[in-house]
């Protein structure tokens, strides 16, 4: 009988452990700014491995902004992002922390929304992870079931951090 439990815990311990830490099959990622920014984003990196695009990015807040497509990752733990303000001349570098356990719950239990433009039912299992900094240096992290302004729109905030103002790396590594 001690042996069953002790299997049966050890089963729940793995069960849980794969449930928490399973790929995403696919995430939409969102790079945004604070609206009227002029921002030049050089790295969106996750978990200190995969990488979005970005560049110029200078609206959409919460909305939208530069997104792109990954496939088959694990919900990441953390961001870390470094971006040029180009109106105030400053180099920001700074890291969120995600509660990933967050974003799998947001996923499990996403709702469908309708597109506001065209009245479409959209009933697909397509997270967003948005990534947005303000002026101040401030970052923060959201997860939603839609990029922008839908109807039936689910946004829940999951990480938040603070950049650091940097000295500009060397003209040749810029």
């Amino acid at each position: 009988m001690a042996k069953r439990l002790f299997l049966l815990s050890i089963l729940i311990v793995i069960n849980t452990a794969c449930s928490i830490t399973r790929d995403i099959d696919e995430l939409g990622v969102v790079v945004s700014a604070q609206n009227g920014s002029d921002f030049m984003v050089g790295a969106v990196q996750f978990d200190d491995g995969w990488s979005a695009p970005a560049g110029s990015v200078g609206c959409c807040w919460k909305d939208g902004g530069k997104m792109s497509f990954t496939y088959d990752i694990p919900f990441p733990k953390k961001v870390f992002v470094a971006w040029y303000d180009m109106e105030t001349d400053l180099f920001r570098v700074g890291e969120a922390t995600i509660d990933n356990k967050a974003g799998y719950e947001f996923i499990k239990e996403m709702k469908p929304f309708i597109d506001r433009r065209t009245g479409q039912y959209k009933d697909r299992k397509l997270p967003y992870l948005i990534v947005a900094m303000k002026r101040d240096g401030l970052i923060k992290v959201w997860i939603s079931n839609a990029p922008g302004n839908y109807l039936g729109r689910q946004i829940l905030e999951i990480g938040s951090g603070m950049a650091q103002i940097k000295a500009l790396p060397p003209e040749e590594e810029r």
